[in-house]
């Protein structure tokens, strides 16, 4: 399960551009899908992980993720395909709502339904951080 969460969390953590260095940073991101109440729900969360279905049908296949990754700029694109196969939770070979509410709750500290900022920050930085 430790394996899982660090994946889950480098895979949403990698979106982050690491201080000082181009595109989005943690805080933009957060803000991005948090919205005005500050804090993101299951279903922003959801959104996220949504915007790499190219076609729109539900399911991001391995292909879109690949590709979405590689087109935002991601770090570590050679991992793309790992981060894929660990956030599948249930194996059907795509992602869905099926597996979004696996991954939230490895964010949800306190298991109240929201991330805060404090949650996202306190788990990209034990998981992620370099130093």
């Amino acid at each position: 399960m430790r394996t899982f969460a660090v994946i889950a969390l480098a895979l949403f953590g990698c979106v982050i551009a690491q201080p000082g260095g181009g595109g989005l940073n943690l805080d933009r991101l957060f803000n991005q899908y948090a919205g005005n109440d500050q804090v993101i729900s299951q279903t922003e969360f959801a959104r996220f992980w949504r915007h790499f279905d190219d076609d729109g049908d539900g399911d991001v296949t391995k292909q879109e993720f690949d590709r979405g990754w590689r087109q935002e700029g991601f770090p570590n694109p050679q991992n793309a395909p790992l981060f894929f196969l660990e956030m599948d939770r249930v194996p059907d070979e795509v992602l869905n709502n099926l597996d979004y509410p696996h991954i939230f709750h490895l964010f949800d500290e306190n298991g109240n339904g929201e991330l805060t900022l404090r949650e996202f920050r306190y788990n990209w930085e034990a998981y992620f951080s370099d130093n």
